[in-house]
């Protein structure tokens, strides 16, 4: 049985001690290209010639299924749960509690992300959360930080056209916001960066604040061209 992957079941992943992902990915072309992966959690680092059929390749789970899990457009995500070396049931998959972290360990799997900057805001745009991948990211230590309006990662002209409430507006009302920029580290120097935000509810839905979550697009892109 196969159930749709979600930040929640990804973090209760990395608990169990799952490190890796196998991929299989097919195009349906007749539901306008609408790309379905299927994903089978593993502990150990797989052998690329040596995967199962239909599988192409792995990720390390802190890495492209974090971005997966937060969703794309034309794209379904699934993960293949009856394949765990621990039987989870349906009772379990569905039972909220199930998936809740103590903050010890949801502050473990933020910093587990060293190739994302993951930041949650208040409702006002004001960092209260910054993650390990941030810090290599930004420049900023998390007591710099803490407190400071998120506009301080928007350049000049961006926070003069008004593209900082923006987004927040905007993820506010359609539930997320693509963010594809240049954004400003502390020394003040420019890079490309690419990211989502999203709000955050409470229990009760009411609204609390935000989450960022951002990668140095370019450093990316030069490091698969082989240019770093």
């Amino acid at each position: 049985m196969r159930i749709p992957l979600t930040s929640q079941l990804l973090g209760d992943l990395i608990e169990k001690g799952y490190s890796y992902v196998l991929v299989k990915v097919i195009v349906n072309q007749q539901a306008g290209e609408t790309v379905e992966i299927t994903l089978i959690p593993v502990k150990q680092k797989p052998e690329l010639n040596k995967l199962p059929p239909d599988f192409e390749t792995f990720y390390r789970i802190t890495r492209e299924p974090m971005q997966l899990a937060c969703g794309i457009d034309n794209t379904n995500v699934y993960i293949e749960y009856q394949t765990f070396d621990e039987t989870i049931t349906d009772a379990d998959i569905f039972n909220d509690t199930y998936f809740r972290m103590s903050e010890e360990f949801f502050r473990q799997v933020l910093d587990s992300l060293e190739d994302y900057a993951v930041i949650t805001t208040d409702k006002n745009g004001d960092v209260n959360s910054w993650n390990t991948g941030a810090q290599n990211l930004l420049g900023y230590t998390e007591p710099e930080v803490l407190g400071l309006s998120a506009r301080v990662f928007f350049t000049d002209e961006d926070i003069a056209e008004g593209k900082f409430d923006l987004e927040l507006k905007k993820a506010l009302s359609k539930g997320r916001a693509v963010d594809e920029r240049y954004h400003v580290r502390k020394d003040k120097s420019r890079f490309w960066g690419s990211g989502l935000v999203f709000p955050l509810f409470d229990e009760e839905h009411n609204h609390r604040g935000f989450t960022k979550i951002m990668r140095n697009q370019r450093e990316e892109q030069q490091a698969k061209s082989g240019r770093i």
